[in-house]
Formats: structure tokens, sequence, C-alpha cells
């Protein structure tokens, strides 16, 4: 039988130091090596312990800590205790006692902060894309209630390299809102073609258009105002809901213009969609200043006419 002499270099300091690979420790307990120098096993499960000065209970663990556990627990058991992370000695990133993460302040007042109050570190977050073609970074909110259709979700897409809408919605991208890279806004359309594009009827106390003087060149009144209000033809109609579902028009019976017969009166009131499809629009409150000369020019008809039935009426006396 041969006889195996293990050398195991350990070297006990003056004050009680410990090196195990070294002559000199630094600390208690000194480990040098390459590799994994140090190594806990446990026969179920393993995990460290911190004790402050004097405790008789522990204050912090960290390791396997339940049979067969596969999840690795950093644990402060202070009931107002937090977990600190930090890089080039000073703590970057706070866990508080209550759950709350913080990434720059000490303290968090929402389940997640980011950056500092004194703005030395800016609150930015860049979210990335899935692996999905088209998709970019999403953001889900979901709500509380069991088997709820009703979470909502905000993310970047874009089908090429320059379309990049940003998108607040739910079950479908018409619920909701849609933000294109032109700052077109679209409200139950997916291809806003103007500033606001709106699929659905819209409440609101009042709408003001820009009007001032200072906006306007080449003013001039509006020529034959009468004439043109006589070549508009006014209809009652029902919208093609069938054919349209994604526009959302209303089934009720309502009454307005053809669009492509207010175009041939009123061609600069009348606008088409940068589209396959070119849908045509009309903008109504403009039709206002028409009817205003309209009845100005009625009016002096009437007044005319007074006037002649005056002078007949004494002709005939």
């Amino acid at each position: 039988m041969k006889k195996i002499i293990i050398l195991v270099l350990i070297s006990v300091g003056t004050y009680a130091q410990t090196g195990i690979g070294t002559t000199a420790p630094k600390t208690k307990l000194h480990v040098k090596d390459n590799g994994g120098a140090f190594r806990i096993e446990g026969t179920d499960h393993v995990f460290m312990e911190l004790y402050p000065q004097g405790a008789t209970t522990r204050y912090a663990y960290f390791g396997y800590p339940g049979a067969s556990s596969t999840q690795l627990t950093f644990m402060n058991l202070f009931s107002t205790g937090t977990i600190a992370w930090g890089t080039n000695n000073v703590n970057r990133m706070f866990l508080t006692s209550d759950g709350k993460l913080s990434i720059g302040n000490s303290t968090a007042t929402t389940t997640l902060n980011v950056g500092t109050s004194d703005g030395l570190l800016p609150g930015e977050i860049t979210l990335f894309p899935s692996t999905a073609a088209y998709e970019g970074g999403q953001i889900n909110i979901k709500k509380s209630l069991t088997g709820s259709t009703a979470d909502w979700i905000i993310d970047q897409y874009g089908s090429t390299a320059s379309d990049a809408r940003l998108r607040l919605f739910n079950t479908s991208e018409l619920n909701g809102l849609i933000i294109k890279e032109n700052g077109f806004i679209g409200m139950g359309n997916s291809a806003p073609t103007v500033r606001l594009q709106v699929t659905g009827d819209i409440i609101a106390n009042s709408i003001a258009g820009s009007s001032d003087a200072r906006f306007k060149t080449k003013i001039a009144s509006i020529q034959n105002p009468l004439q043109k209000v006589l070549a508009l033809r006014g209809v009652n109609f029902n919208w093609n809901t069938a054919a349209f579902p994604q526009r959302m028009f209303s089934d009720k019976r309502t009454l307005g213009f053809i669009a492509q017969e207010v175009e041939k009166v009123l061609p600069e009131i009348v606008q088409t969609e940068n589209t396959a499809e070119g849908f045509k629009s009309v903008q109504y409150d403009k039709v206002v200043a028409l009817l205003v000369e309209a009845m100005k020019e009625q009016q002096k008809q009437i007044n005319q006419l007074k006037r002649e039935v005056k002078k007949l009426k004494r002709q005939a006396r």
C-alpha cells in the first residue's frame, strides 16, 4: 500500500488571521487560488447566515434555503432593512423592505423608481424589441381580476425601418391610440394620414379653428356663394357598416353631403386620404362661411325685390 501525503498550506497569523494558499492573510479568512477557491456544499440545502455583533438570531442570509431549492435567495431579515447593490464604491440600486425597487435613490415611493431626484441620474428606460420581426419594446398593463380581457399594451411597432408606430391598445390596435413616427395620431385608425384622425364619433363642448388675420394671405370674398349653395345636394343616408366595419360608423340614419359631389363645387373643402383607396372627407365647418355669404347675397335679392314691389305699388295707385 502506498501512502499519499497531502500538504495543505495553512498559515495562522499573529492576529488570528487564517490564510489558505497564502502566508500573508489580510482578513480573518484569506483563501488564495485560481478558479473555484471557495466552496460550500450542503447535503440538502445550503446558505450563509449573517449575524450583527451581539445578535442571537440571524438578520440576513443568502443561498438556497429550501430543500431541493433552485432559487438563489438574498434575504435581509430586518423589518425595515434594505438590500443595496453598488459600483465604484457607490450604492446604485436599492430594494426596500416593502418590496419597492429604486435605481438611483435610496428611497422609493412607487414599486419601481428610476433616476435621482436631483437629476444627476436621469430616469431613463430603454426597451429592446422581441424576436418578432415588427415588434419593438413593450409594456403590459395587467388588471388584477382573474380572466380579465381589459389588459392594455404599450409598444412600438413597425413593418419597415422607417415605420415606428407607438401603440396603446388592448385586444386590437383599432381599440386604442397610435402615434406614427411623423407625429400623426390615430384613434381607431392604424394608419392616420393627418395630425389627428379619429374613426368614430367625437363629443366636445366646442372646437375652435385658427382664424387670425395674421395667419392668412390672399384673402378674397367668396364669389357666387348662392350659386354654389344651390349646386350642393344635401342627402339622408345610412353608413355602409357591413363593408367598412373598421370605420366604426354609426348604424343610425343621418344626413350630410357626398364628398365627390361637393368636390365639383367646392374642391377646397374636400380632403383625399393619402392611401391606396383615396377615401374622401368633407370639412363641414367650412360650409358655414359659404352659407353666410349666400344668405347675404340672397338678402340683397330680397331687398331689391322689395324695392321693386314698393315701386310697382306706387305706380298702381
